[in-house]
C-alpha cells in the first residue's frame, strides 16, 4: 500500500482528534466525577477588634491584694515511649485549621503494613478508625486530613466538621490489637 500525503494528512488529522478526545475526557472525568464532592470548604477567618489600650498613668493598682495558691494542670499520666514502631507519626501540620489540618503517618517497615482497624486518637476523645489500607514500603507517607474528601491508597480523609488538633495536644497511634505504635506531641 503506497502512502501518499492525502493519506498521511488524515491519519495525522485523525490522531489529533482522537488524542484531544481523549484528553479532554480525562479532564473532565478528573474534575466533575472524581471531585464530585470538593475536599474542603473555605472557611473565612474573622479577626476580633483590637480593644484600645489604657494609658498606664489611668491603671489603679491594689496593692493590698495578696496571692492566692494556684493550682497547676494535672499531667496525668506519661504517654509509654514507643521501641520498635513500625510505624510512626512524623508530623501535624495547619493545627487548629479545618481546611489544612493534616497527620503525616510514616512507614518504618520494609514489608507493607496493613493499617485497617488501626485507631489514631487524642485525650479529648477524637478518634479516627482507619479503613483497609496498606503503606507499601519504608518511608513512605500517608498524610490524614481533618476536611472532607475522597479516600484514595495515598492520602486519607476524616471528614471532620471542625478542626481536631490543639497546640500541646499528644497524638495517639495505636495497631488493631491496641497496642500504641507511635505518640506525637504537637507543638
Amino acid at each position: 500500500m503506497k502512502l501518499t500525503w492525502k493519506t498521511i494528512a488524515l491519519l495525522v488529522i485523525l490522531n489529533i482528534v482522537v488524542s484531544a478526545g481523549a484528553t479532554f475526557a480525562m479532564l473532565y472525568y478528573w474534575e466533575n466525577i472524581r471531585n464530585a464532592q470538593k475536599p474542603y470548604e473555605l472557611v473565612v477567618n474573622e479577626v476580633p477588634p483590637t480593644p484600645a489600650i489604657t494609658p498606664a498613668s489611668t491603671l489603679e493598682i491594689d496593692y493590698d491584694i495578696l496571692p492566692t495558691e494556684q493550682s497547676t494542670a494535672d499531667p496525668g499520666q506519661p504517654t509509654p515511649l514507643v521501641r520498635d514502631a513500625i510505624v510512626k507519626i512524623t508530623e501535624v501540620i495547619g493545627v487548629g485549621d479545618r481546611n489544612t489540618e493534616m497527620v503525616r503517618i510514616v512507614s518504618n517497615s520494609d514489608a507493607a503494613v496493613q493499617l485497617e482497624n488501626w485507631v489514631l486518637e487524642d485525650a479529648d476523645g477524637n478518634s479516627y478508625t482507619f479503613p483497609n489500607i496498606q503503606i507499601m514500603r519504608r518511608n513512605i507517607f500517608l498524610p490524614l486530613y481533618t476536611r472532607s474528601g475522597h479516600n484514595t491508597p495515598f492520602e486519607l480523609y476524616w471528614g471532620n466538621p471542625e478542626a481536631v488538633w490543639q497546640p500541646g495536644e499528644t497524638v495517639v497511634l495505636k495497631d488493631s490489637e491496641g497496642n500504641i505504635q507511635s505518640t506525637y506531641r504537637i507543638p
